[in-house]
């Protein structure tokens, strides 16, 4: 049998439960209760068991749906999944695939009916117990942060994080850091003084040399972020009423009175993180109230900050034809290519150009402007190219050329045949030989033989898997192709904006490095 292991740690850990004994104990296990022919190892360290994005797991399913596993055995279940559906979905492609499953901890073996039924009680309780402890943990830090501590991450721009010693406990609030603040003072009044948008300001501090903490120039989104965070701004009756107004849960160990202006301001939940990503949560769900920390921007200027992002509001209707590559087509730095447009007298000329280059400068990227009907007509003599000769899609979908699997699984086939004929050749001498002091060698030439016969019945079964998806990639391949051909052939009866889209739905990659331009369907 061909035994598959999965292992996972939330957190690296050499404890009893690592990813490496759990491993040991699964191969004592399978090794004294079946026949293992081959012993693959899957596992994922440092992440969590509700989530099935890992990159251990996602090859185990695919050499699973390859037919390279026979059985998969687990220490204990949860390592697999910590959710009921997300394990209902795994054991379904075990199903298909006849794949038996064990878990050492529960006893689970699925040859049973019962084996079936204590699986999925146990996955419910498993999901259960990390439902418990994440409501347990968001409790706690919802509590932290209403007593205006910081509850973790890193810290706004302008301060630092530091720790101090409250009734006995200890707790991380913020501390100005100096130079930061002095540019962030600087940015907010610039901004109102000057009567600047975002993007405008975005130049003048380029021009001004002035940087991120990282070094990079400034961005639009960035400065909105910092000119609109909370933290810096004091804590004066008139923010209460903001916030208020906005509908956020204003902390009632922090009434109106005690905003007096000596603290900042603290807001828990402006952000949610879900599938990896940060994203801003409805005022609803904020939490706000003082924090332990010293604000450096009043209230008023603050608050006229915002005012103005308000006002700065536009018309999202696009005024010109979009470009056909607008949103795909991408620098060598691999950065996005924006437009540009510039009214002439009796013509509107339009550019791609790096956004790189456009915040950071040409030290950054050295990419020029280039006129967009240049892309865009080598977009179209490739699409051309494809409605005359459908084939020629496949140059532009397939991402290499396939190896000749069919020959490396013959010569496979001949050397494990020449490896059986071996072993039964020296079967043969064995039997001649018993008793004698050769007899040993012989056994210990065997067991070797026997391992190496093992050896390429794995690597027979992986090829066999890799000409199956092969074969389903070109089926897939050109089926999408076929389907690319329609949309390409009834492209001039679009709108612009209508081509756009479906360039964006067909093109996977598409890049311009300043010579040479590439497209991959």
């Amino acid at each position: 049998m061909n035994f598959a292991m999965y292992g996972r740690k939330s957190v690296y850990s050499d404890k009893s439960d690592s990813v490496t004994n759990q491993e040991r104990m699964c191969r004592e296990y399978a090794g004294l209760r079946f026949q293992v022919d081959s012993f693959e190892t899957y596992s994922d360290e440092g992440l969590s068991g509700a989530d099935t994005n890992r990159p251990g797991l996602k090859r185990l399913l695919a050499d699973i749906e390859d037919g390279l596993v026979d059985a998969l055995i687990v220490y204990q279940l949860d390592r697999l999944s910590r959710n009921v559906k997300d394990f209902a979905n795994i054991y379904s492609k075990l199903e298909e695939n006849n794949v038996m499953f064990i878990s050492l901890k529960e006893s689970i073996n699925t040859d049973t009916p019962i084996g079936k039924a204590m699986m999925f009680i146990t996955a419910t309780f498993a999901q259960m117990e990390r439902e418990t402890i994440a409501t347990r943990i968001t409790d706690n830090l919802e509590g932290l942060a209403r007593k205006g501590f910081w509850t973790g991450g890193k810290a706004p721009q302008g301060y630092k994080l530091e720790r101090i010693e409250v009734n006995g406990k200890k707790h991380v609030v913020f501390s100005i850091e100096p130079e930061a603040m002095e540019r962030i003072r600087w940015i907010f009044n610039t901004f109102l003084d000057k009567g600047c948008s975002l993007c405008s300001l975005q130049t003048l501090l380029r021009n001004l040399g002035i940087r991120t903490e990282r070094g990079c120039f400034f961005s639009a989104s960035q400065l909105y972020s910092l000119l609109s965070s909370p933290y810096c701004v004091e804590a004066t009756p008139e923010m209460y009423d903001y916030f208020a107004g906005m509908g956020c849960q204003m902390d009632s160990s922090s009434p109106r009175e005690k905003w007096d202006g000596t603290h900042g301001v603290m807001v828990y939940g402006r952000t949610c993180q879900k599938n990896k990503n940060q994203r801003k949560q409805p005022p609803e769900k904020w939490i706000v109230c003082t924090g332990y920390h010293e604000p450096f921007i009043p209230a008023s200027q603050w608050l006229a900050v915002q005012e103005c992002f308000k006002k700065n509001t536009f018309n999202k209707t696009t005024k010109y034809d979009v470009p056909l590559l607008k949103g795909v087509v991408r620098c060598k730095c691999g950065c996005l290519m924006a437009v540009s447009r510039k009214k002439l007298k009796s013509r509107i000329l339009s550019h791609y150009y790096c956004r790189k280059r456009n915040q950071q400068g040409i030290e950054a990227c050295d990419m020029p402007f280039i006129k967009c009907d240049i892309l865009d007509n080598k977009a179209l003599d490739i699409f051309k190219k494809i409605e005359a000769d459908p084939e020629a899609i496949m140059k532009y979908t397939m991402t290499e050329k396939p190896k000749d699997n069919a020959k490396i699984l013959q010569s496979l086939e001949t050397q494990a045949m020449h490896i059986q004929t071996k072993i039964e050749h020296l079967t043969e001498i064995l039997s001649d030989a018993e008793g004698s002091s050769a007899a040993r060698y012989i056994i210990t030439q065997i067991e070797k033989e026997d391992l190496n016969l093992s050896a390429a019945r794995r690597e027979i079964e992986i090829t066999k898997a890799a000409l199956r998806h092969e074969k389903n990639t070109i089926g897939d391949v050109k089926e999408r192709a076929g389907q690319i051909a329609c949309l390409i052939r009834g492209l001039d009866g679009f709108s612009a904006s209508e081509k756009n889209a479906i360039v964006h739905e067909i093109v996977q990659e598409c890049r311009w490095d300043g010579n040479e331009f590439f497209l991959r369907l």
